[in-house]
């Protein structure tokens, strides 16, 4: 891969082969550049794509990159160092042009994106392009990527094919297909080459186009079912002590007789035996 390093208007070209190699001023560094920090960035080449990372900040196309993130740097994008220095990745078949402004992002680095707002659905947000700022909800179980008229997720984007990619969803997982586009596929910097998972936050790459994806919101556990305590027993309370009721003796009506006792009805009829016996006596004496 070729580069230059430029400072104070001179500008020093060199080439490195595929590998890990470091760059800096310390008598270690692989590539020694005067005025620069021992050991600044790790340039790691597969594939024909590079990965940097440095051990201080440092920008791409003047967006800054944390230390300790690792950064795809494309042919034509330039890497700010300290001190006004620069290094330009260079690409060997003057395609350079066409990747100039491609901002490829890697998971985690966009720190000044305003956080996203959770959805119930997963979600790919356009961060780069004609359609940047744009979101495109995933809520089918296969969604296509492209150019053309017929997928789900049209990006205005020439180096995209017209069905470039496909997300799909299964078993509450989500994976990205790449659907044959000469131009490939990125996630997080490296050619999906097979069905890959996405994870919350990860970064496509299609064309000069770069989406983030958002999972969707965890579906929040239904509360668990309290128990309604048992009714309580109604304990069987002492029934109430009724008051005695004296009832009075029945009022005989104005018809009605008096009952009288045994004892009385015999007192009459001994005074009835009596009487009769007496006035046969005296009709015996007077007759």
């Amino acid at each position: 891969m070729h580069f230059e390093f430029e400072h104070l208007g001179t500008t020093t070209p060199f080439e490195l082969p595929e590998g890990l190699h470091l760059l800096g001023g310390g008598a270690e560094d692989h590539i020694r550049l005067e005025g620069l920090p021992s050991g600044l960035l790790t340039l790691r080449i597969e594939d024909h794509r590079l990965m940097v990372e440095a051990t201080r900040a440092f920008t791409v196309e003047d967006v800054r990159v944390p230390p300790g993130v690792p950064r795809l740097v494309l042919p034509g994008e330039v890497v700010g160092l300290p001190e006004r220095m620069s290094l330009k990745v260079l690409d060997p078949d003057g395609n350079a042009e066409r990747q100039v402004g491609t901002l490829a992002v890697l998971k985690n680095l966009l720190t000044d994106t305003e956080a996203l707002t959770p959805s119930r659905a997963a979600a790919l947000t356009c961060l780069t392009g004609a359609d940047v700022g744009r979101t495109f909800a995933l809520a089918e179980a296969s969604t296509e990527l492209g150019r053309g008229k017929e997928v789900a997720v049209r990006l205005r984007d020439i180096a995209v094919s017209r069905r470039h990619a496909r997300v799909r969803h299964q078993d509450g997982a989500f994976f990205l297909e790449d659907l044959g586009s000469p131009n490939g596929v990125y996630l997080n910097g490296k050619r999906v080459e097979a069905p890959s998972p996405l994870t919350e936050g990860d970064v496509i790459e299609l064309g000069r186009t770069l989406l983030r994806f958002q999972a969707p919101m965890a579906e929040p556990l239904p509360p668990p079912d309290k128990a309604s305590p048992p009714p309580e027993t109604e304990k069987p309370s002492a029934p109430a002590e009724e008051p005695i009721a004296h009832e009075a003796p029945p009022t005989p009506s104005a018809g009605d007789a008096p009952e009288r006792p045994r004892w009385e009805w015999w007192l009459i009829g001994l005074g009835a035996t009596t009487a009769l016996v007496g006035l046969l006596a005296t009709y015996a004496l007077t007759g």
